[in-house]
């Protein structure tokens, strides 16, 4: 699959899925992969494609020298000139569908970041199940500069990788994380030469491409819920998610092949 989503406007989207491997990238590389409401909702569309098509493993990544700048200026500059609940709603709440999309995928994401990630589309990079960074990039939340407050579950993940109080710090003082803090933070797997993320990311992707589904989706459950939850919560929750998977072909085929002293094969939900 080769595929190439456009817009009425300037609004472009790269979808490509070889041997199983897919690809979503941001291509508007002149306005640094900012967001609009149609870019959004393409991306929503290319990870559902994916799903569809059988994809084991995707890869996120911007064209150019920036993952993505956030929200496009131009839709901002709307935003103070007409009603700007009207304007902005529609891309945080697509944007919000497209992270929780992102996080019921039932295979892994690796975002490659080359460059800045700032505000949303630092959201993105996060909501990844992993991530690649390039030794240029940068994640800034850029919010509170315009007088804003996270999105894009900035928030969300900021307090459970880096803790309250220094989540705090990094949004309030608009501190930007370089890729060696991301590497210190747990978030970013690796850091790679400028230029390279993306090809460091696919082989990220292909290397994990063989998990199974089912358990990948209930895993992600548990971490998002585990710094919510006191740990009687949390077990009873393990408890019911791991006997879900007991009767599923993934468990059958992952212990079988266990036993056999081979390569489980997941076939998908």
């Amino acid at each position: 699959m080769n595929v190439k989503f456009a817009s009425v406007s300037d609004v472009t989207l790269h979808v490509s899925l070889e041997e199983r491997i897919g690809r979503v990238l941001l291509s508007r590389p002149k306005a640094m992969n900012s967001l609009t409401v149609d870019l959004v909702v393409e991306i929503g569309e290319a990870f559902a494609s994916l799903e569809a098509d059988g994809a084991r493993a995707a890869v996120l990544a911007g064209e150019g020298r920036c993952f993505c700048a956030g929200a496009d200026l131009g839709l901002v500059r709307s935003a103070l000139e007409g009603d700007a609940p009207t304007v902005l709603a529609p891309l945080v709440d697509h944007l919000h569908q497209v992270i929780r999309l992102m996080r019921r995928l039932p295979f892994p994401v690796v975002a490659a970041v080359e460059g800045p990630a700032v505000g949303a589309g630092m959201g993105l990079a996060l909501a990844a199940d992993l991530r690649v960074v390039a030794a240029s990039a940068k994640f800034i939340p850029g919010y509170l500069g315009i007088g804003a407050s996270p999105d894009g579950g900035v928030s969300y993940f900021l307090a459970r990788s880096l803790g309250a109080a220094r989540a705090t710090s990094v949004v309030v003082r608009n501190w930007p994380l370089d890729a060696q803090q991301l590497l210190a933070a747990g978030l970013a797997d690796e850091v790679v030469d400028d230029g390279t993320a993306l090809e460091a990311a696919t082989a990220l992707a292909r290397s994990v491409a063989s998990l199974p589904p089912l358990a990948l989706m209930r895993t992600r459950q548990l971490i998002d819920r585990a710094t919510t939850h006191g740990l009687d919560d949390q077990l009873d929750l393990e408890r019911e998610l791991v006997s879900q998977l007991w009767d599923s072909s993934d468990f059958k085929e992952g212990v079988t092949a266990f036993l056999e002293k081979r390569s489980p094969v997941y076939e998908g939900r």
